[in-house]
């Protein structure tokens, strides 16, 4: 099932631009439009999940197109009102008229994301949209005894209650054997609920904060009744809070709480956790293990991997069709993978894009891998040189190199990079556009 797709109608390049930056790391499908002419003939030819609509536009004001769209029924799906001068009047008027809500201008992320998440739920199609997004590739891929291992690991913990610790480098494909396993068990008709560790970044120690957050956290439990919780990444959780939220867990844990609701916890971490916490998951929560391979262990699937992402950019993109000389795929064979399932995805996507209809040729594979080693070998030259610059410029050169490694590291999300830099969202879009970083490259 395709994204969920979001209009954003906006006068202001800058805004429309750092919208659509948002909603596209969030996983959303984002069309922009200029004026209310523009947007009217989008609606026209595309059916959008939800409308961002600025109130202040020199063709036709949006409180004006909105009641257009509402009374000639052109428009079905929520419509939330931004505006940098807006009134309570203006607000009013907007959800008299039918409006979803209304966010002032300058925009945060969180109220944005939050604003928008809650619209795309009240959508009547929303419901279906979040059961089937993913199921694409989750099943893991592969015929070799360690993938065939996994699926059937995967599927004896699926028959368990207890929960489940996934342990993998990155890029193994940690959050994907969650939903594979979840869907599974006898609670996939219940959501997999997904925990973000930037939550717990941003606790500043206090008791209030964490009693704020335990409050949250046996809400989301209560309401995802005989569902599953699932803590992502945990390792980037800095490493004086990972101590403390295991505590609250076990606190929830011996409180029955995870039992009383009937809800599964499923936490992932990096093989490179510390022994201390993850024996604190085992053992404390009697949890069930299991491990993804890395790549390099595995390299005989290699070939089904390449055939199954050809296949899933061409199904889901529209990636023209482009297959895998023997000499191209010996090239894979013979490569390190540090970067797991997700750099041999990133490497196949970049083929797919700057090719035409022709065969993927060794060339092509040597001259990609090549470039991803170079940065690699001229980062101690690199920071050496900055010894030699003023200031101001060695500061910005190490910021553009130190978010470039990072991105490389959480591939390409920005909502990662915002909890492994410890920056809010907002702030790092800028910062990115600063630096001339294109997090989609």
């Amino acid at each position: 099932m395709p994204a969920e797709k979001i209009l954003v109608v906006d006068d202001e390049p800058d805004i429309c631009t750092l919208v659509s930056e948002i909603l596209s790391d969030e996983g959303y499908k984002v069309a922009v439009a200029k004026n209310a002419k523009s947007a009217c003939e989008k609606v026209e030819n595309t059916e959008y999940d939800l409308i961002l609509l600025d109130i202040w536009m020199p063709d036709q004001d949006g409180i004006t197109l909105l009641k257009e769209w509402k009374e000639n029924h052109k428009v079905d799906c929520p419509i939330i009102m931004m505006s940098g001068h807006g009134t309570v009047e203006t607000a009013v008027e907007a959800t008299r008229l039918g409006a979803f809500g209304f966010i002032e201008k300058p925009l945060t992320t969180a109220k944005l994301i939050s604003t928008a998440h809650k619209a795309l739920d009240a959508h009547p199609q929303k419901e279906q949209v979040r059961e089937d997004k993913g199921s694409d590739w989750l099943m893991p891929v592969g015929s070799s005894d360690l993938i065939e291992e996994l699926i059937t690991n995967s599927k004896r913990c699926a028959k368990q209650n207890a929960s489940i610790l996934i342990q993998g480098e990155e890029g193994s494909g940690r959050t994907k054997l969650a939903h594979y396993i979840h869907q599974l068990s006898e609670r996939s008709k219940r959501p997999l609920l997904m925990i973000s560790c930037k939550r717990f970044n941003e606790l500043d120690g206090s008791d209030i904060g964490w009693a704020s957050i335990k409050s949250e956290l046996i809400e989301s439990i209560r309401k995802n009744q005989s569902g599953a919780i699932y803590l992502e990444n945990f390792n980037a959780i800095k490493e004086p809070i990972q101590q403390r939220l295991v505590d609250l867990l076990q606190q929830l844990q011996d409180a029955n709480v995870f039992q009383r609701f009937d809800v599964r916890l499923t936490v992932g971490v990096s093989s490179e956790i510390s022994k201390k916490v993850r024996s604190l998951f085992h053992i404390g929560f009697g949890m069930l293990r299991i491990e993804l391979p890395p790549l390099r262990d595995h390299k005989e699937d290699i070939p089904d991997l390449i055939n199954h992402f050809i296949d899933y950019f061409c199904s889901n993109e529209n990636y023209p069709y482009r297959k895998c000389s023997i000499a191209a795929q010996n090239a894979f064979l013979h490569h390190h993978w540090p970067g797991n399932l997700t750099e041999l995805k990133g490497v196949l996507q970049q083929l797919l894009i700057i090719g035409g209809e022709q065969e993927i040729e060794l060339k092509e594979v040597q001259q990609i891998l090549q470039s991803q080693q170079e940065p690699e070998n001229k980062a101690s030259a690199g920071l050496d040189n900055l010894f030699n610059l003023p200031l101001r410029e060695a500061r910005e050169a190490f910021e553009k190199h130190y978010l470039i490694r990072q991105l490389e590291k959480v591939d390409g999300s920005v909502t990662r990079l915002a909890e492994v830099v410890g920056m809010e969202r907002t702030n790092l879009y800028r910062k990115l556009r600063a630096l001339g970083i294109n997090s989609k490259q």
